[in-house]
């Protein structure tokens, strides 16, 4: 049974509202709060749950997408957030939590978390969000910019291991290996983790596609997926340079400023080499949501083992990023 939320007011509540002065994570989640739909979220996420009255209802379905905001805009551990819903009256303003209530375990957290991770709803959410900012007028489509960044594993890689020792190897410790992360070499430098994909706006800042892969996945097999298809041009480092997207836009009128990239006995003119310097001012926009990610929100390593649940986590950081966004652009306007 999926539990509902009761917007009941105690008399506690009613009194600490009184107060005029309020914190500035306090006015940035009050203003999240109403400029996200939460009830098509909602809908989204039931299909979850099964039809059921049987059993004790679960917690609301906006209750745990706030809590996955709140944890992953504010860093915060499955304990830590339990704690600072415990401690913080803005976090209880913003689930809409009233003093008489108890606060739930962090074990109900991780349990929404997993089923939502197995759900297959992760693409479906961020969507949403993404529709929701173009309904405040939020997107402005003028271009595309592509990137992705390593992200190192919370696990060292696996040591190579003879098929005795993979069959007597069981229980904790083979579980605790990350068999998902892969190792690449980048700057002479090996990263043992995954890699994270976006697709900002240009102007905006707004992250419109997103996806989440192994490290050894190349950053050109992303492209088709993190092409929005209306932007009215396509901004990439060298990595992605592609002769068969360069004519595909150019058919379609959208400006190619992927960069050039020098070749064994055809290195790069001058003319190309001004071309790239003009093209990377633009381009360059697209690093300061990972520079966000790992300065601001400690995004330095991924926090959990497989894939599945580093997705999660990468999704969601790029939602927080969004709703940022969304509500500085809309008090600028």
């Amino acid at each position: 049974m999926i539990g509902q939320r009761k917007a009941q007011i105690s008399f506690l509540d009613s009194a600490f509202n009184r107060r005029k002065k309020r914190s500035r994570s306090d006015d940035l989640l009050k203003k999240i709060d109403q400029f996200v739909d939460w009830k098509k979220l909602e809908v989204i996420c039931q299909p979850m749950y099964k039809p059921s009255r049987r059993g004790r209802p679960t917690i609301p379905i906006q209750f745990s997408l706030k809590c996955l905001i709140l944890q992953y805009l504010y860093n915060l551990s499955d304990p830590a957030l339990e704690d600072a819903l415990i401690d913080r009256f803005s976090f209880q303003r913003f689930l809409g939590i009233s003093f008489d209530r108890d606060i739930p375990d962090f074990s109900t957290i991780w349990r929404f978390r997993e089923r939502l991770s197995k759900a297959g709803l992760l693409d479906r959410v961020f969507d949403s969000v993404v529709e929701q900012l173009e309904r405040h007028n939020a997107i402005l489509r003028r271009g595309s910019l592509i990137d992705a960044t390593l992200v190192p594993a919370a696990r060292r890689p696996p040591k190579e291991e003879s098929p005795a020792e993979g069959s007597s190897s069981s229980g904790s410790g083979s579980a605790q290996k990350d068999r998902d992360a892969s190792s690449v070499k980048q700057w002479k430098k090996f990263c043992f983790g995954y890699k994270g994909h976006i697709s900002v706006d240009q102007g905006s800042g707004i992250i419109r596609k997103q996806s989440f892969t192994s490290a050894c996945v190349h950053d050109s097999q992303e492209t088709t997926g993190l092409i929005c298809g209306d932007e009215q041009a396509l901004f990439a480092d060298k990595a992605y340079a592609n002769d068969e997207l360069k004519r595909t836009c150019r058919k379609e009128r959208v400006f190619y400023g992927i960069l050039d990239k020098g070749r064994r006995n055809r290195p790069l003119s001058q003319k190309q080499k001004k071309a790239n310097k003009r093209k990377s001012r633009i381009r360059n926009a697209v690093e300061r949501p990972f520079a966000w990610f790992k300065r601001m929100l400690g995004y330095r390593m991924v926090r959990y083992v497989n894939l599945r649940r580093n997705a999660l986590q990468f999704t969601f950081l790029c939602i927080v990023h969004n709703l940022r966004r969304g509500v500085c652009l809309s008090t600028k306007t």
